[in-house]
């Protein structure tokens, strides 16, 4: 009986597929050195405001779509891969509805990049990304592991009010869920994890792990609290994690049950009763990042992001002698 492929070259070979089915011109656009600079940069901004190496979605024939979405399917579960077509259908939504928002976005479902770094190969390192507005799912394979992080969501509007999509709301459980710990909370833990009443005007806070936030010790520890609050701790972790394949969500919560789950902290910011703005963050100083931020005063923009930050891009790893 043949032994079941590994995900990395699972991954190898979706990526070669999806190459074949690209001209010269659009082999040239997407496929970048392994080094490039940009690999180690990621964006959720619209096109008029962060310019990206790639092919865009809308530049590709069916076929070539077709080819891309098994390379998508590599990385992520179904309960990931759904939340990103729903991204995508939002994108256009608030694409014909400009009128709603005061923010000029250049935004749809065809502005969206992959960009693959180096040769795809089971003997070396390379990467790839699939980026555009409220998407960053940053993947890198080496010999030695997959990683895939940062991990970038956003949904705008967080809930679609009208027409034949009326209800849609991908990222109901990352807001349900953080909901329902901060409302577990006694008066006086909530004490302790609210941090301010006012949600941060950065919005995502820690975007490459360097900056002061990353290195603070905020809000509650995990560890006090008692084993139902823990349990809706996990809960919100995995409607993280779990947007990734099995093997690699495996991956993830071995890492956080044994390096981060100790150490692990609570934070939130803004309103104190749902449905109004807020701000969540899980954080451990051993590498776990897990944010969530409703947007410019409103609960219909949303933004989450997640790192293991020793792995970010590979990390480390980058390390590995070719």
């Amino acid at each position: 009986m043949a032994q079941p492929m590994s995900l990395s070259s699972q991954m190898v070979e979706a990526a070669n597929n999806f190459l074949q089915t690209l001209t010269p011109h659009q082999t040239q656009k997407l496929l970048l050195n392994f080094q490039d600079s940009t690999r180690t940069e990621w964006s959720n901004e619209p096109i008029n405001m962060h310019q990206r190496k790639g092919l865009r979605l809308d530049e590709m024939t069916d076929v070539q779509k077709i080819a891309l979405h098994r390379l998508l399917q590599t990385a992520l579960s179904e309960q990931g891969y759904l939340k990103l077509i729903q991204i995508i259908q939002l994108d256009e939504w608030l694409n014909t509805h400009k009128d709603r928002d005061p923010i000029d976005e250049v935004v749809g479902q065809g502005l969206y990049w992959i960009t693959v770094f180096g040769k795809p190969s089971i003997s070396y390192r390379w990467g790839w990304r699939f980026e555009g507005h409220h998407i960053s799912l940053n993947v890198t394979v080496s010999p030695k592991a997959v990683y895939a992080t940062p991990f970038f969501l956003g949904a705008h509007p967080g809930v679609i009010p009208e027409g034949p999509l009326a209800g849609t709301e991908p990222l109901f459980e990352e807001t349900k869920l953080g909901w329902k710990l901060w409302e577990s909370l006694t008066p006086a833990q909530q004490k302790l994890a609210m941090v301010s009443n006012q949600i941060p005007q950065k919005i995502i806070l820690i975007q490459t792990g360097k900056e002061p936030e990353a290195q603070k010790r905020m809000g509650i520890p995990v560890s006090s609290l008692n084993s139902q609050q823990q349990q809706l701790v996990w809960r919100l972790i995995n409607s993280f994690i779990q947007n990734l394949t099995p093997s690699l969500a495996k991956q993830y919560i071995n890492m956080i049950q044994k390096n981060a789950w100790p150490s692990l902290y609570f934070v939130w910011m803004g309103a104190s009763r749902e449905g109004e703005p807020a701000y969540y963050r899980l954080q451990s100083p051993n590498g776990l990042v897990i944010e969530y931020c409703t947007r410019e005063r409103t609960i219909t923009h949303i933004h989450t992001l997640w790192h293991w930050l020793p792995k970010d891009f590979g990390g480390k790893d980058i390390e590995y002698n070719e």
